[in-house]
């Protein structure tokens, strides 16, 4: 066998086994990245799906019409007590763990927002057609829809940012 024959096939199997360690690493650089993401997305859900639920349980303890003390009690009970378990302050500090700064930064007012709603709802005389109430759950609502957004855009692939961002911001100058 010629040297250089033997050479050719070492530099080959050298670079087959090169290949396939590149090939491994990438891969499972893309798992982590994956499983990251998906670790994210069922915070983000569990976040959006707390401050909602706790929302209607807070409406509908408000709206059975009791007063006082009893009228508190069962809206704060209704904002705390989450029959599955994920109150939205334990899914606050979930969201503080998994979310980029800039996700957490919308979150914390979003929650406080909803504290806010809870307090009113606990007053007597507060209904859905008081101003109060209509100043304290429209913001409330807003903030959510775009805390919605921002995670959306965040559980996006790195490369189709970009190109939706500039379709998004083109949009609302037509639109705006």
């Amino acid at each position: 066998m010629e040297w250089g024959t033997l050479g050719v096939a070492a530099v080959g199997a050298l670079f087959g086994i090169g290949a396939t360690v590149i090939t491994d690493v990438l891969r499972s650089r893309r798992e982590k990245d994956q499983q990251w993401t998906d670790t994210k997305r069922l915070v983000y859900v569990r976040f959006l799906t707390a401050l909602a639920q706790a929302h209607s349980r807070m409406a509908i303890a408000a709206a059975r019409g009791e007063v006082g003390p009893e009228r508190q009690h069962a809206v704060h009970d209704a904002f705390h007590l989450d029959p599955q378990h994920s109150d939205a302050k334990s899914v606050l500090r979930e969201l503080g763990l998994a979310a980029p700064d800039h996700v957490y930064r919308v979150a914390l007012p979003l929650y406080e927002q909803l504290r806010k709603v809870r307090d009113l709802l606990a007053s007597d005389g507060v209904t859905f057609e008081t101003p109060e109430y209509k100043q304290a759950v429209q913001p409330f609502f807003q903030q959510m829809e775009a805390l919605q957004r921002l995670m959306r855009d965040d559980l996006r692939p790195p490369s189709s940012r970009s190109t939706q961002s500039g379709m998004e911001q083109e949009g609302s100058i037509r639109l705006g």
